[in-house]
């Protein structure tokens, strides 16, 4: 058949306005059916249809009467929101409230009746947590629902899959009994093989009634970060962690500068501290922890890093290669193991490390604890063993000595009374102690108090020591046996922290007092005295604006049984010293059968005992009678 060129230009022609007239009508249908489709989605009949169908759904599975207050399906955008969900407990109690969930969702899959979410967002989220000490939890229904069907071996539903690869979750509160948590937000995140979820701020505050007061504790996590890669390598990190405390009163030293400043009262701690997780399973934990600083500047706590391996089965928690370094302090603990408290068996808090070395330097710990070490500058060297538990704690094997190996101790220790308050007691036995010449003066130098009898320091030579001292509640006491290159010296003594003062005795059988003091005419003696010290810095301060002086403050009474004395021996002296810081004043009484022989002595300083002034007198007796 014969078509002329131009009938055939007229039928493609037509062919095409025809075919593109077919695609403009079936764009028009498509972009109906969706405009369609996206109005019956909003349409409150179908809006009711869905939310009907999703709550069953959740009925169904989590077992609850669950409420929904509104759902919106945006096919085009491929998101859909829910809105006021709320789940109920088995009293009827709002055990979950959520304003808004937004989900990003993945078109085909939803055709084809799987649910596949690629992001997540979920805001205003309140929970209810309700634990009674002798029933279940308020959620356990659905921890027993689930359970049920787990037995029943229900073949699992592919209706739902989870491909998340970010999630937002903002303004959670928590009310578990009596206490409230709240979380700014946590965000979570997928990408290149690696699962990251980082928490912001999540808060609460505790109130806790203490013996003596009541005190609001305020926890602030900071921001942490827990990380997984798809080789299974997972750590947490935390930065600015956050421990307050405020028992609204004033603080300890107020007002008393040389009282540390630490009061758990008053704490305001930032922490920040990396760990990595080895393992994790059903009541065990291996984890080390790689970097801790922890610092409360108003304290003046302050630990520049934390370093440990961490195991935790159950209760019990083993540590391993602990290193605890300050300013100028390293610790070392090998190992320690640290039994939890079990109400369910009644066991309290244990602890133990068999060996714990340390470089110490003592003004690390000054400004929390000790003020009076804040020129402390003496490197230490400790070795020592412990265990206790809440109540005490037993020190063994103690070893201190510095590098030059000129101060030496070595000792045994028991603290008592942890719970107590003022029944405390920290009693240590020290087996032997020595110090050298050049190092007592050096100790004492690295306290900012005044020296007294320093001179007596330095000429008592190699000094040993054994004994024990006790410290109670505002009460220290100390005993034992002093060897010196002057005699041996047995004494025992206790500082009274509510008197303040000095108090107690001292004996030597063969002391050599006239080397002692710079007094040529005075040999060994043979003595026994008494001695109480006034060290109240407040009399003290008043005495010395109004009289001066360099003598301590106090009285002494001694029974000299024998004295050499000119190469005489001189025996049953009585004596009585009483300083009042300018100017010390004594008398000597030796008595005889008739006659008694005394002298007055004074002298305002104890380096230049041989320019004192003596006044001789003579006492008789009538008839044996004064």
């Amino acid at each position: 058949m014969y078509l002329c060129p131009h009938n055939h230009g007229l039928n493609d022609m037509t062919f095409r306005k025809a075919l593109f007239s077919t695609i403009k009508l079936l764009a028009a249908v498509v972009v109906v059916l969706l405009l369609l489709t996206v109005f019956l989605c909003n349409s409150s009949f179908v809006q009711n249809k869905m939310i009907g169908f999703a709550a069953e759904a959740i009925k169904k599975e989590l077992h609850a009467e669950v409420q929904i207050g509104s759902i919106g399906l945006n096919l085009l955008g491929q998101r859909a929101s829910v809105n006021d969900v709320v789940i109920k407990d088995q009293q009827n109690r709002d055990m979950l409230r959520v304003k808004e969930i937004r989900a990003n969702l993945r078109l085909l899959p939803l055709l084809r009746g799987r649910v596949l979410l690629k992001e997540l967002s979920v805001s205003d989220v309140d929970v209810l947590v309700v634990q009674p000490e002798d029933g279940p939890a308020n959620y356990q229904f659905i921890l027993d629902a689930t359970k049920k069907d787990k037995k029943n071996k229900k073949k699992k539903s592919t209706a739902f899959q989870l491909d998340l690869r970010h999630a937002l979750l903002k303004h959670l509160n928590v009310k578990y009994n009596d206490e409230d948590f709240q979380l700014d937000q946590a965000i979570y995140s997928y990408w290149r093989g690696k699962h990251k979820l980082t928490v912001h701020h999540l808060q609460t505050d505790v109130t806790k009634q203490m013996k003596k007061d009541t005190i609001d504790w305020h926890f602030d996590t900071g921001m942490v970060t827990a990380t997984l890669d798809d080789d299974g390598n997972k750590r947490v990190d935390i930065k600015g962690l956050k421990v307050i405390s405020d028992n609204h009163k004033p603080r300890r030293n107020t007002n008393r500068p040389y009282r540390g400043a630490y009061d758990r009262g008053h704490l305001d701690m930032t922490a920040d501290m990396g760990i990595d997780i080895l393992h994790y399973g059903k009541d065990t934990l291996s984890a080390r922890l790689t970097n801790c600083c922890v610092m409360d500047t108003v304290t003046g706590i302050d630990f520049k890093d934390v370093t440990a391996d961490i195991s935790v089965r159950g209760k019990r928690v083993h540590l391993s290669d602990l290193m605890i370094q300050q300013a100028s302090t390293k610790i070392n603990v090998a190992a320690g193991d640290i039994m939890l408290p079990d109400k369910k068996k009644g066991t309290s808090l244990q602890y133990r490390a068999d060996c714990i070395t340390a470089r110490v330097m003592l003004k690390d710990i000054s400004q929390p604890f000790a003020p009076v070490l804040k020129k402390f500058s003496i490197p230490l060297n400790l070795r020592v063993s412990l265990s206790g538990t809440n109540k005490g704690m037993t020190f063994r094997g103690v070893h201190v000595n510095t590098d030059d190996m000129k101060f030496v101790v070595n000792a045994t220790g028991i603290m008592r009374d942890l719970d107590k308050g003022r029944d405390f007691a920290l009693h240590f036995d020290v087996h032997d102690m020595v110090a050298k010449p050049g190092i007592k003066d050096k100790i004492i130098n690295q306290f900012t108090v005044k020296k007294y009898m320093m001179y007596q320091v330095y000429a008592l030579g190699v000094i040993k020591y054994h004994g024990s001292f006790d410290i109670l509640w505002r009460k220290e006491q100390f005993r034992g046996l002093l060897n010196t290159e002057k005699g041996d010296i047995d004494f025992d003594f206790q500082l009274d922290g509510n008197t303040k003062y000095l108090t107690g005795r001292a004996s030597s059988n063969m002391l050599k007092l006239g080397e002692l003091f710079d007094l040529k005419r005075i040999g060994t003696i043979d003595c026994s005295a008494t001695f109480s010290i006034d060290y109240s810095k407040q009399r003290t301060a008043e005495i010395r604006k109004e009289k001066g002086g360099k003598l301590p403050i106090g009285k002494v009474t001694a029974d000299i049984r024998q004295v050499e004395y000119r190469k005489i021996t001189l025996k049953n002296i009585m004596t009585n010293i009483d300083s009042d810081g300018a100017v010390a004043k004594g008398d000597v009484t030796i008595k005889g059968s008739m006659t008694d022989l005394m002298l007055e002595f004074s002298f305002t300083n104890t380096t230049e005992m041989h320019k004192m002034k003596v006044k001789p007198r003579l006492k008789f007796r009538k008839m044996f009678r004064d």
